[in-house]
């Protein structure tokens, strides 16, 4: 989970990445230090920032999920 502090550990590998509070943060950065298999937004993030990360990850082919746009995400 990254939140509003923006304060993340590079040296972890999550398969699932949650933004709230809308971090401000570099995705591009991010996205080549962890590697996480899914990026998940939810509603407290403001929508122009959740348009941009969707927009990295559909270049990187990571799949992104909103919560705001799709609802709830259920983990397997």
């Amino acid at each position: 989970i990254i939140d509003s502090s923006g304060i993340y550990k590079n040296k972890i590998q999550p398969e699932i990445l949650l933004l709230t509070q809308s971090p401000k943060i570099n995705l591009d950065r991010l996205l080549q230090n962890m590697h996480p298999k899914i990026i998940i937004t939810d509603a407290s993030n403001s929508n122009s920032i959740v348009r941009n990360w969707k927009t990295t990850c559909l270049k990187k082919n990571i799949p992104f999920h909103a919560t705001s746009e799709k609802g709830f995400y259920k983990l397997n």
